[in-house]
């Protein structure tokens, strides 16, 4: 129900794949992201990691990395490492708070309302247009690519790891074996602690049944080993690695509890909603209220509402561990890199595909344009660029690392997207900037400007006091979103990050969307408006719009300008 937007592309992928035209087009639409200058070195290898629900509370990223968070200190020496050999982007935000739209995003280098992916449900090559993926475009230049673990996200909203076209061998690909144990869904679930929201694994248990992300790790350090063996001689590879946690449930080895003792974990240092935001910004976290320990709780996720002290406590202790048993996986890979004939040629790149919720304003997960939420980590290694660690605190978005990658590997240019829909006609582009710039002057800025969006149910007419729907809820099931249903409609967030006099603000409009303008925003009818001051208020707690008309017009007229 549609409409064709991928001008030269048919909508059946896979007759589209066996066309000489499509090999054709394919041919010079990547042509011409070549730049003048293209550098006649060696392409460097990539190695692309991603980690799922990470926020940048890391040692890296000190005590600004998610405001109000000092203790405890997390335990990531192999982040740490990574990092003091990086580009690390201090300032990094994501496109959409939640998995799909920002894996989308982050893959394609498109904003949201040029994938059209608002759920866990819909494939942006069914709902939008044949897009090059990162994976896809480097394949296209002679690499060998293979990916493992959680990269897209899995299933229908991505056409199974996007098989059709980002891998040299997609019946490669490689989901954990145990995943499906660990996350209740095999045969039998999970015989320990079935259905809760956190699980802290004996060792005994863990060598029965290995977690997930190891199983992964174990499986890169493989191929990494393998990988002459795997490839033709000379051939760059791309080695895409997805690990899971922290996301829910935060499953972990007990061992990591030893960098958490429950005297050092805190309570958020404010748990009550932004003073005066408008009901439409909250989510009810229905994602964690789903499980068995939490459910049972009868929360009902409301703004004002807490979850008891002891439950918060748990939680936080046991994302830190999530976290940390990442961070050793991650060490895995990296000395397994180190160790290989690769190390000195291969550029790294590790993102998190958005921030986390643990508490603050008695929020949980993601889906918020909140700074707890859109706030992510991402650094990228340049092998003799970047060796010595690079900090920035200039905007970046994920829409910036597919022109990065190319820039740091290739030597080339990615073509600039045209503006608005004729974005759609161009298979091969960037709606992002190139960050390796930020390399050679930190202080220098790539944009002024990041931009995130979120959707929820539609607010009709004089319901503009009351929540909206949830449409990631405790009963979610994967479907196609209201924002781009023909005959349904939903309310978007839009929301901008940026400097104005050298203060920084967050401004959010939310706004009808697919009512009068089909699968876009109608800005003339805005349900809620929301200002923070970051350098008075970094934890978001006042929402100061009413008392700042004149800013809110200014940010209004950016937000508008560069959102969509």
């Amino acid at each position: 129900n549609f409409p064709a937007m991928g001008a030269f592309f048919s909508d059946d992928r896979m007759t589209m794949l066996g066309s000489s035209t499509l090999v054709l087009v394919v041919v010079v639409a990547l042509a011409s992201c070549a730049s003048a200058g293209d550098a006649t070195e060696k392409p460097k290898n990539i190695l692309f990691l991603a980690v799922d629900d990470l926020r940048p509370e890391l040692s890296c990223y000190g005590s600004d990395g998610v405001p109000g968070t000092n203790e405890p200190a997390i335990h990531s020496p192999n982040f740490d490492r990574l990092a003091s050999k990086s580009l690390l982007l201090l300032k990094n935000y994501v496109q959409q708070a939640v998995c799909s739209p920002t894996r989308t995003s982050l893959l394609t280098s498109r904003r949201p309302d040029r994938t059209r992916v608002f759920d866990l449900y819909s494939y942006f090559r069914t709902v939008a247009a044949n897009y090059t993926t990162i994976p896809e475009y480097f394949l296209h230049h002679g690499f060998y690519t293979q990916g493992m673990g959680k990269i897209f996200h899995p299933g229908h909203a991505s056409g199974k790891d996007d098989s059709c076209c980002s891998w040299t061998n997609a019946s490669e690909y490689f989901h954990a074996p145990n995943l499906g144990y660990w996350s209740g869904t095999a045969k039998g679930g999970r015989a320990f602690e079935s259905g809760f929201s956190h699980v802290a694994v004996p060792a005994d248990v863990e060598k029965q049944h290995p977690l997930p992300d190891t199983q992964i790790a174990d499986h890169a350090i493989a191929t990494l080993k393998n990988m002459d063996s795997l490839k033709n001689d000379d051939q760059p590879f791309f080695l895409a690695v997805g690990f899971h946690k922290p996301h829910l449930p935060f499953v972990f080895p007990e061992r990591m509890l030893q960098y958490y003792p429950t005297s050092s974990v805190k309570l958020p240092s404010d748990q009550m909603p932004p003073k005066d935001m408008p009901p439409i910004a909250w989510s009810a976290y229905g994602e964690i209220r789903q499980y068995v320990d939490i459910a049972k709780l009868n929360a009902s996720g409301a703004p004002g509402t807490v979850l008891p002290k002891d439950t918060v406590l748990s939680l936080r202790q046991a994302y830190y561990a999530a976290v940390s048993h990442t961070d050793e996986n991650l060490g895995r890979v990296l000395d397994a890199l180190e160790a290989s004939p690769y190390a000195n040629n291969t550029v790294i790149s590790i993102w998190g595909d958005h921030g986390w919720q643990l508490g603050e304003h008695g929020e949980w997960c993601k889906h918020t344009n909140f700074e707890f939420a859109t706030h992510a980590p991402m650094m990228v290694h340049v092998p003799g660029l970047t060796d010595k660690g690079i900090k920035t605190e200039m905007y970046t978005e994920h829409a910036d690392l597919f022109p990065t990658l190319v820039e740091a590997s290739l030597g080339k240019t990615l073509e600039k997207c045209p503006p608005g829909d004729k974005s759609f006609e161009v298979a091969t582009c960037t709606e992002g900037t190139s960050m390796l710039p930020l390399a050679k002057d930190p202080t220098a800025p790539i944009k002024s400007a990041s931009f995130s969006q979120y959707p929820r149910g539609y607010v009709h007419p004089g319901d503009e006091d009351r929540m909206a729907e949830d449409l990631f809820n405790n009963v979610y099931t994967p479907s196609t979103s209201p924002c781009i249903e023909p005959n349904k409609s939903c309310t978007m967030g839009y929301s901008i990050i940026t400097r104005v006099d050298g203060t920084e603000y967050r401004y959010t409009e939310w706004v009808d969307f697919n009512t009068i303008h089909k699968f876009k925003p109608d800005f003339n009818r805005v349900v809620g408006r929301e200002l923070y001051n970051h350098a008075a208020d970094p934890g978001e707690n006042f929402n100061i719009y009413k008392s700042e008309p004149e800013l809110c017009s200014k940010l209004s007229d950016e937000l508008r300008a560069g959102a969509i």
